[in-house]
């Protein structure tokens, strides 16, 4: 009887012992997750903010400076002025652009591009207190370092880049302000969005456990063992389709993207002769494939218009972030390279790492294949989906250099059982190139 007591207090201590490292793996998930978004938006806005000062000076002629102000504006200050608003308007989240000319006096407007309250030229400017410690290096035509500020102006940070003119002398400095205020939003409503995520982990990571304690006490019933097993892999694969549809809801132009993948993962790797266990885990990696574009602001990530190189670098970075994100559960080790290689090339102009064949994860080789024609086979907001069998011909023209050769050997044997045409499909769909699927291939 003692013996037995030992038994269920070991067991009972084992359980709370597991439920500590679910919560411990919870919260570093959450921590961070968090810190590396903080981190990654202020580094973008950092270098945004930076170009765009720098582009401001190298667009204002230093020589013309000291005449606008004393003589008034020209055909060249009306050039000036209107390549300075281009810059202000294709930079995200930069609030106002500026190119002050600093005196005893305080701050000389020469531009102003601030389309709510723009200074006219030649007004004066006077110094805020916090700007006051910055001036001897002002006046000297130094470039300082930038300026993080938040008062009723907002959350900005602020780039200064002297200008000068012919003779090596400061004559005015281009000021840029970006906005760093939808970062508590961003963090907020991404905090929000891990904890959900580390909490239904959480949840499974009880009821397995839990499961487990009820198993050990009835070993000898092994069938019930193996029935129990099963439900225990549908309920991680319910979570894991769940957080899918998160992912998915992320982004308005590819609803179901993850689900279709998934399966499309699943019948290549079946195709490729994988065990079942091979390629049920297969699937759940699949479902799991996107999970950092969670993180990418919906500004970037479901912008109607062609994306600039700095925003799709920023969706780019989404493999990186989902690596992240997927680093520490212990509970699927394997799920991580699903998120961080399936943009891998077989030629090696794949992203982030820039792997060659061989080196790209298997299962990650498979999701790539699967990614892509999804991408050109669904419909989207904006488009209708390419026609099916030009979509064939690109995978198979693909085939080597962006994708891994045998797996597309494996697709094509799929489709011409055709499999993967969908059943709405009588031959319809673009027949246009959909230049947006995935801009590395171009």
């Amino acid at each position: 009887m003692k013996k037995e007591r030992n038994r269920q207090g070991l067991q009972k201590r084992l359980i709370i012992v597991w439920i500590a490292l679910a919560v411990i793996m919870a919260t570093a998930i959450t921590v961070t997750s968090v810190s590396v978004l903080s981190s990654q938006i202020r580094r973008e806005r950092e270098e945004s903010v930076i170009g765009a000062a720098k582009l401001a000076a190298n667009a204002v002629d230093g020589n013309c400076i000291d005449g606008w102000l004393e003589n008034g504006k020209d055909g060249k200050y009306t050039e000036t002025f209107e390549s300075l608003k281009d810059i202000l308007n294709n930079t995200p989240n930069l609030k106002y652009l500026y190119i002050y000319q600093i005196r005893e006096d305080g701050c000389h407007v020469v531009f102003d591009t601030d389309p709510e309250e723009p200074g006219a030229l030649a007004d004066i400017q006077e110094f805020d207190e916090s700007f006051k410690p910055m001036l001897p290096d002002l006046m000297a035509g130094k470039e300082i370092d930038l300026i993080e500020s938040d008062d009723s102006f907002g959350w900005l940070i602020t780039k200064y880049v002297p200008i000068f003119n012919y003779e090596g002398k400061c004559v005015a400095y281009a000021g840029a302000d970006i906005s760093m205020d939808e970062i508590k939003d961003y963090t907020r409503s991404y905090v929000l969005l891990i904890v959900a995520i580390a909490a239904v982990f959480l949840t499974a990571c009880v009821i397995i456990g839990l499961r487990m304690h009820i198993n050990t006490n009835r070993a000898g019933e092994l069938e019930l063992l193996k029935e129990q097993q099963q439900r225990d892999k549908q309920l991680i694969r319910e979570i894991i389709e769940s957080f899918a549809k998160v992912i998915d809801m992320k982004d308005s132009y590819t609803q179901g993207h993850s689900m279709r993948v998934a399966k499309y993962t699943k019948m290549l790797a079946q195709e490729l002769g994988y065990d079942e266990e091979t390629c049920e885990q297969y699937y759940n990696i699949a479902l799991m494939h996107d999970i950092g574009k969670v993180s990418i602001p919906d500004s970037v990530l479901n912008k109607p218009g062609k994306l600039t190189d700095e925003e799709f670098n920023t969706i780019k970075s989404h493999t990186v972030r989902g690596s992240d994100v997927l680093n520490n559960i212990s509970l699927m080790p394997d799920i991580i390279v699903g998120a961080e290689s399936h943009h891998e090339r077989p030629d090696g102009k794949g992203y982030p790492k820039g792997l060659k064949e061989g080196e790209i994860p298997r299962v990650a080789q498979i999701i790539a294949v699967a990614d892509t024609f999804d991408a050109m086979y669904s419909d989207r907001p904006y488009r209708s989906r390419m026609n099916y069998d030009k979509a064939i011909n690109i995978i198979q023209e693909a085939s080597g250099t962006q994708l891994t050769k045998d797996v597309v050997d494996a697709f094509m044997r799929i489709a011409e059982r055709g499999e993967f045409r969908a059943p709405d499909d009588v031959g319809g769909g673009s027949t246009e190139d959909i230049s947006n699927i995935h801009k590395n291939q171009e």
